[in-house]
């Protein structure tokens, strides 16, 4: 089936003179996570992953996928004839890369509604020749429709900022400058907004454009209510229909418009060009005003992962209580799952990730009811799951043994586990950024000659998007260079160092954490983290041979903060099993 539909697209490009044909797991607003609508690459390669690069050309096709997708994407590609490209290994070339290196002299087609505006200008300022052209839709059979579903309000209770008064923030930022969003998280954050368009991730199709006292916000009107119409009314917001944001751009001439170069689409930009415009690119005045969360988000979100534990701790007491021999892991997605969802989520953050033993070292395996794997009373087993509160985003893994595991299990999980409190301990002088602290959760493990080939931590919104950026904790570079921007207090992240061993088993430990103010003193400010997640570690995986004193210390303050935390929110029988998965060590 992917062979024929290969052959179908190369016809079309053999039709219109392309020569490489250019596909990515974006949508319309450079988003992460998509719509269905948008799942091309699955259609045309079988990948299923939330981030590829496909390449077509007329006689081969590539996939390339970072490490957490290596082993994922051999699976689902190769027999479909797809040479896979893992991005981080010795000789792997990025796309970019590749297209100059291979394709300088061709044709390349891409879409630019669903193309960055960075990586479409380096194709053109390398002299590559690109035709903006959707050569797929027609092609697609039974393609799903895009959300109708309608727009709701976040109170102010959990925003603690109204949208009139976020507003004005951006405007006063902008002065005379023309600003267009087409990020969803940014849209929604800013217009106090949310929906249901991608799975897990509140928002809803939209563009906003800022044009002097004016803020157009191009979105399907019947999906909103005549309330909420009349309140983006009285806060100076003006409605268009979604299809007429291009034709809206041409509009605009002579004036100096902020773009963002990695969250705004190429279509965008050739339409804004044709006005005599001055670009200036920076990232988004919205995205960093998102990322530090105000006083009353900070207060919120301290509640969302005490509601988080509460559920996952339910989750534990269950597992504890049964026969692992009768489980496969897609059974214990449907408990932990259930287990937030009858408690104070409202939806999941992400789609769980649950993997027995071997599965683990495949970073973001995902169980279903037709593949999944059974469970026995010995191993380990990972689960990655967070959810959606209106009082915020969650993200946490725990690895927990079902029974005997060997020594060096247990070895690797007490590195990981210290790994992460190198990180979460910090205590640092203002002006760092991710990129200079991400060493400290790697040192113990880079002594063995170990790596993790992802980032350690990401950004997490605030009900939105369960990865934003910035703040990005990682030593590699990123097109958006979220990586290098400093820690701001109110900023949340996780901390994840894990190890992946393929064929044998997988270890994660994360917690989230907020940048908050430490001692202001001669030498200046001084910032640290406070941990988030109020979740216990499994004690039975940990072996005192790779624990030093400090690390010790760590986990008992934080185990003991959990049970103090957690106790009031627990009945009589929770809190005796919270007391002794929290015990010292």
């Amino acid at each position: 089936m992917i062979k024929r539909r290969l052959t179908a697209l190369r016809s079309a490009m053999q039709k219109e003179g392309i020569d490489l044909y250019y596909f990515n797991t974006s949508d319309y607003h450079m988003s992460e996570y998509v719509p269905e609508y948008f799942k091309t690459i699955a259609y045309f390669s079988g990948f299923t992953g939330s981030l590829a690069t496909l390449l077509v050309t007329l006689e081969d096709a590539y996939l390339f996928v970072d490490g957490r997708y290596h082993t994922q994407a051999d699976k689902q590609c190769l027999n479909n004839g797809i040479t896979v490209v893992k991005l981080g290994t010795q000789g792997a070339l990025d796309p970019l890369t590749f297209i100059k290196k291979n394709y300088a002299d061709k044709t390349i087609g891409l879409d630019g509604r669903r193309t960055s505006i960075r990586f479409a200008k380096e194709l053109v300022d390398s002299g590559i020749a690109i035709r903006s052209i959707d050569l797929y839709s027609d092609l697609i059979e039974n393609r799903p429709p895009l959300s109708k579903d309608p727009v709701y309000e976040l109170p102010v209770e959990y925003t603690g900022l109204t949208r009139n008064r976020k507003i004005e923030m951006i405007r006063y930022c902008l002065k005379d400058r023309v600003h267009i969003i087409n990020n969803l998280e940014s849209i929604a954050y800013l217009l106090n907004l949310r929906g249901n368009d991608i799975l897990y991730t509140p928002v809803f199709l939209a563009y906003l454009v800022f044009v002097e006292q004016e803020v157009y916000l191009f979105a399907d009107l019947e999906r909103f209510t005549e309330e909420i119409l009349d309140r983006l009314y009285e806060d100076g917001v003006i409605i268009r229909p979604y299809a007429s944001y291009y034709s809206f751009l041409e509009t605009i001439r002579n004036k100096k418009i902020l773009l963002d170069e990695t969250k705004v689409n190429y279509e965008t930009y050739l339409r804004v060009c044709r006005g005599h415009n001055v670009i200036q690119h920076m990232r988004s005045i919205v995205e960093d005003m998102k990322a530090i969360k105000n006083p009353v988000e900070q207060r919120n979100v301290r509640l969302a992962h005490i509601y988080d534990g509460v559920s996952v701790l339910r989750f534990l007491m269950w597992l504890d209580s049964v026969d692992k021999s009768t489980l496969s892991e897609y059974d214990v997605k449907e408990k932990i799952d259930s287990f937030r969802l009858t408690y104070k989520a409202k939806d999941l953050s992400f789609s769980s990730i649950v993997a027995y033993n071997e599965n683990a070292a495949l970073m973001h395996y995902a169980p279903d009811r037709e593949n999944s794997a059974r469970l026995d009373n010995r191993g380990i087993l990972l689960f990655d799951t967070g959810g959606q509160y209106n009082e915020g985003t969650t993200d946490v893994t725990r690895t927990v043994a079902l029974g005997e595991v060997d020594d060096e299990i247990r070895k690797y999980f007490t590195l990981v586990l210290k790994s992460m409190f190198n990180l979460s301990e910090l205590k640092f002088l203002r002006g760092l950024s991710g990129n200079q602290v991400d060493v400290l959760a790697r040192k113990d493990l880079w002594e063995l000659g170990v790596d993790y080939r992802c980032g350690t931590g990401h950004g997490v919104g605030y009900h939105l998007a369960v990865h934003e950026s910035p703040p990005n904790v990682r030593y590699g570079k990123t097109e958006n260079g979220s990586e290098l921007a400093e820690f701001k207090p109110g900023m949340v992240f996780s901390d994840e160092p894990g190890v992946y061993f393929e064929g044998k088993f997988g270890i994660r430990c994360e917690n989230l954490l907020l940048c908050v103010n430490a001692e202001n003193n001669e030498y200046g400010q001084f910032l640290r983290f406070e941990t988030l997640t109020m979740i216990p570690f499994d004690r039975n995986l940990i072996d005192p041979r790779y624990l030093d004193e400090r690390t010790r210390r760590v986990l008992n303050n934080y185990h003991e903060r959990v049970y103090q935390t957690l106790l009031p929110y627990l009945n009589e029988e929770e809190a005796e099993y919270l007391r002794k998965l929290t015990r010292e060590i």
